[in-house]
């Protein structure tokens, strides 16, 4: 086994969740549905933010003292650019309260799409570069 198959299906799971809440992202439905489309959301971020939890705890620290040079620069690299995502998540869930969703869905769905894009980003990045590179040097 891997070392990146847990955070690899994690991905995958995040990414499933994401995709199936993406059609929810209209206006009108979400202001009718505000307080399902919270909890719902709710679930995305507990399970992010498990991962993310696991990644920058567990991850990023043991892959920044590993002997092999590219996978502690890419983890330097990847730390610094990525970690911003957790205080934006954070930001974001404190903002976005089922009475604010209600009073702007619209501005809901924007911030929501941004967000899980950057998300789907970070996702793709870690897969091909960071994980891809770890799974090598295994």
């Amino acid at each position: 086994m891997a070392t990146t198959d847990n955070f690899r299906r994690q991905h995958a799971e995040i990414a499933e969740l994401v995709q199936r809440f993406q059609p929810l992202l209209q206006p009108q439905a979400v202001a009718a549905s505000a307080g399902a489309i919270r909890q719902k959301l709710s679930g995305i971020f507990g399970k992010l933010s498990l991962h993310l939890a696991m990644e920058d705890n567990a991850l990023y620290p043991s892959c920044r003292k590993h002997a092999n040079a590219a996978i502690r620069a890419v983890a330097e690299r990847f730390a610094g650019e990525m970690g911003g995502l957790k205080p934006s998540i954070d930001a974001f869930s404190g903002k976005w309260t089922e009475s604010r969703i209600k009073a702007d869905p619209s501005g809901f769905c924007a911030e929501t799409t941004q967000l899980f894009g950057v998300l789907a980003d970070r996702i793709r990045r870690e897969n091909t570069e960071f994980y891809a590179l770890l799974d090598k040097a295994d």
